[in-house]
């Protein structure tokens, strides 16, 4: 692509609101990949009479003069090994000097969003027709940012939809107003919160359909985004989001979890049965313990990987068969299952003929109620410790009638260990 049709291009992709000159200077030196010329005031006037002589622009008095645009980078405060951007708040507070008003059924073909189209002034042939041309100088003198300069519908069209697609392809205008508003981001993309919270101010849900017939016809690319509040009494709060971005701006951004996750994945379609235990997985990552677990949350959420139970002589052939009572091989589930009741009838052994409560066991394990709960009973139904209620009596004293003292009846189920098995 030469100069003049980066500039078109330019143009091109800033939509029916068009571009002001100052505006296009800043759009051209932050061109990526950059911009061939330097802009100097040689280069600029060489890309005024460039304008000019396009015929699929045109240019347009507005009333009342536009602000320059003001770029951001949204990948500068982005975690390159989470992914995840820490930002001050969730909505978009950057001021838009393109306002959506969406341009219905114009008899013209028209399509796009713009604020002044019906009050902006053609000016094209003020500019083309003068002789001598108008220079730049002359053009800035007299407009200034009230000039501005548009791409005709079919090259607006054609720039945002790509070489690859079909150039008779019909949207509607709301869709259409998206596809531009996503254009205009360039490599930046558009958030699908910002657009339908704050560029459009519609449901969520109407959006979703306003971009569901874009990514159909292949026209955007989506990517998972998350950020997260780095300051103030939410810090720490997280919220996903969709980026879309053009198929030509589109960057596959990996981080370090879609790296680990490609590098499991890789190693499991190596290992014979496609499976490995936990521990070689952590010794084959080296990473620390929540690194691990978030990347394999994250791959079963993906439906990458699943946990599976298998025989620990199948694990380890040198283990030899392991079985319980009733001739069933042991899992490395069940191993840990049966550690837990013997820490359990452990617990009511050291207690002797006194006994210990359930939440005596919980508390002596460091395990919640249920679980205690679970090792009690598999305790009682294997008949090593038996169940015995026992009544306790606790006085209070009456702090608003001091001469009515009263007891208090509760009853706990105490736990025996029994001499014999059954």
């Amino acid at each position: 692509m030469d100069a003049f049709s980066i500039v078109a291009d330019e143009v091109a992709l800033e939509g029916l609101d068009g571009i002001t000159i100052p505006s296009l200077w800043i759009r051209l030196e932050d061109r990526k990949p950059k911009f061939p010329l330097k802009l100097d005031d040689c280069t600029k006037e060489l890309i005024w009479k460039s304008l000019i002589s396009n015929t699929d622009l045109k240019f347009y008095q507005l009333p009342k003069e536009r602000q320059d645009i003001e770029l951001f980078d949204r990948y500068k405060d982005i975690d390159p090994e989470t992914g995840i951007e820490k930002t001050q708040t969730f909505s978009d507070t950057r001021q838009d000097i393109y306002p959506v008003h969406i341009i219905l059924e114009n008899k013209d073909g028209i399509q796009g969003s713009c604020a002044l189209f019906k009050e902006r002034t053609d000016i094209t042939e003020n500019v083309r027709s003068k002789t001598p041309l108008l220079n730049l100088q002359e053009a800035l003198e007299r407009y200034g940012r009230k000039l501005v300069v548009v791409a005709s519908q079919v090259l607006r069209f054609r720039t945002l939809i790509g070489n690859e697609s079909d150039p008779d392809l019909k949207l509607n205008d709301d869709s259409y107003c998206v596809l531009e508003r996503v254009g205009r981001a360039r490599w930046q993309g558009e958030l699908q919160r910002d657009l339908h919270g704050c560029s459009f101010k519609i449901d969520a849900r109407k959006l979703h359909y306003m971009r569901k017939a874009l990514v159909r016809h292949g026209l955007l690319s989506m990517q998972s985004y998350v950020a997260r509040l780095k300051a103030g009494s939410q810090s720490g709060q997280q919220q996903h989001s969709i980026l879309l971005l053009l198929k030509r701006f589109h960057v596959n951004r990996r981080t370090k979890y879609d790296i680990l996750m490609e590098y499991v994945s890789n190693f499991l379609q190596q290992t014979p049965g496609q499976f490995s235990t936990m521990l070689t997985l952590k010794e084959l990552l080296n990473v620390d313990e929540g690194t691990f677990k978030r990347v394999f949350q994250y791959m079963r959420s993906a439906k990458l990987v699943e946990y599976c139970q298998f025989p620990l002589e199948d694990l380890d052939p040198s283990a030899g068969p392991c079985t319980n009572k009733k001739g069933n091989l042991f899992d490395m589930a069940s191993l840990l299952i049966l550690a837990c009741v013997l820490f359990g009838c452990n617990a009511v052994i050291s207690c002797g003929p006194k006994g210990i409560p359930q939440t005596g066991i919980g508390s002596r394990m460091n395990v919640g109620k249920l679980e205690s709960r679970m090792i009690c009973r598999r305790l009682e139904r294997d008949g090593v410790i038996k169940v015995r209620p026992m009544l306790l009596i606790q006085r209070f004293s009456c702090q608003l009638h001091t001469f009515a003292p009263y007891q208090k009846y509760f009853f706990c189920m105490y736990y025996f260990f029994l001499s014999k098995t059954a």
